[in-house]
């Protein structure tokens, strides 16, 4: 690097000078960066000493590059800005100096390698994913980490939270040998490497309704399945919760759009409401008074049948359970080409749901109220459940 004015570059502590760092990060005018300077003996904390300066060096042109658009800017853009700005100024760093190139996809960006692209690429996304964690830690960015993709991070915080309620240890990494393999798993970064892209990726696909929808009409498949299908993607609520309806439960909500249903740890009291389409409502309201009609043992309709009575029902007329759906749910996954367990479309719901907030609020406090409302619908206790954004 060179040691010109105008750039950010590493000095060494001087001789006679107590600091617990050994070097210091200066600015383009020569005075030190803290945040920076932090950065880097952090990192010497927790990395071997090769690492940590790889980590430091491959930022300072990014930096630089900061320094450079901010004397252009009027409004003085930098690190400290809002995340839609960094990650702007990050795509266009690695697009211009990194000579990489970079396409928007389904709420994040996916970053691949041309000819004369920096190899430094994958470490300098890492490197500047791992500074403003630090940022965030110390309060000193006000946002949450602009290199996370939001909608993902909170996904991995809701599994971590019900294997957490469930009395599970945390999911140990793939390589411990220590868990069964579960398929793909969507990563948390904001900008992600081309070739890190897993196939299929139903978590982040916004079709994935359109292809169930369509495996469910190859399949042939009855109203009921569809509709349990159909209200849990919708609604985020549990198979469980779906299937253990009572028909009291959508009469009491006025057999529209929404029902009251159970939560977990509410002991059977039906303290939830769960909403869906009126297209859901319509089938619902046709599959009580005809496939449900026929598989009743006194064949009643939907004003016969009592509140206590199971809204799903098995083709013997006894209440339709989990074990029951789960052999039509994973030949539904077959047949479309995705790997899915049934607890997916909850977290496929929750993912879609945050992404939504994260692209239409306009500043921090409406993400907060966002996710705050997403944490009373979803029925966890605090928003400690989804992590902070």
């Amino acid at each position: 690097m060179s040691q010109s004015m105008g750039v950010f570059r590493c000095v060494s502590c001087p001789e006679g000078v107590t600091s617990r760092y050994r070097e210091v990060v200066v600015d383009g005018t020569g005075a030190p960066h803290y945040a920076l300077t932090e950065f880097a003996w952090q990192m010497n904390q927790i990395l071997s000493a090769g690492a940590a300066r790889t980590y430091v060096r491959v930022l300072l042109p990014y930096f630089t590059y900061l320094l450079s658009h901010e004397s252009q800017c009027a409004d003085g853009t930098g690190w400290e800005s809002a995340p839609e700005t960094v990650r702007e100024l990050v795509r266009e760093y690695v697009v211009q100096r990194l000579r990489c190139h970079a396409r928007r996809s389904q709420g994040y960006e996916v970053i691949g390698l041309r000819e004369g692209s920096s190899s430094s690429v994958r470490v300098f996304l890492a490197a500047l994913k791992h500074f403003y964690q630090m940022a965030c830690r110390a309060g000193w960015y006000a946002y949450g980490n602009p290199l996370i993709d939001t909608a993902s991070a909170v996904l991995h915080e809701v599994e971590a939270a019900e294997r957490r309620a469930a009395g599970r240890r945390p999911r140990m990494p793939a390589y411990s040998g220590m868990e069964i393999a579960r398929g793909h798993r969507c990563s948390e970064n904001y900008f992600r490497l081309q070739e890190e892209q897993w196939i299929p990726q139903p978590m982040d696909d916004p079709s994935l309704p359109a292809r169930l929808a369509q495996g469910m009409r190859m399949a042939q498949w009855g109203l009921r399945d569809q509709i349990v299908v159909r209200m849990a993607y919708e609604s985020g609520a549990r198979i469980r919760e779906i299937l253990c309806l009572l028909v009291g439960d959508w009469r009491a909500r006025g057999c529209t759009q929404e029902a009251t249903t159970f939560s977990k740890g509410s002991r059977g009291r039906r303290v939830k409401v769960i909403r869906f389409s009126s297209e859901t409502a319509r089938m619902v309201r046709a599959y009580v008074n005809t496939e449900r009609w026929r598989w009743d043992g006194q064949q009643r309709r939907l004003e016969q049948l009592e509140d206590h009575d199971p809204l799903f029902v098995s083709r013997r007329g006894k209440p339709y359970d989990y074990e029951a759906f789960k052999p039509h749910w994973y030949a539904l996954c077959a047949k479309v080409g995705i790997d899915l367990n049934i607890h997916g479309l909850r977290h496929w719901y929750v993912t879609q749901a945050m992404r939504q907030v994260s692209e239409s609020a306009q500043t921090p406090d409406e993400v907060m109220r966002g996710k705050e409302d997403l944490v009373r619908y979803m029925g966890w206790r605090s928003a400690a459940h989804i992590g902070s954004l």
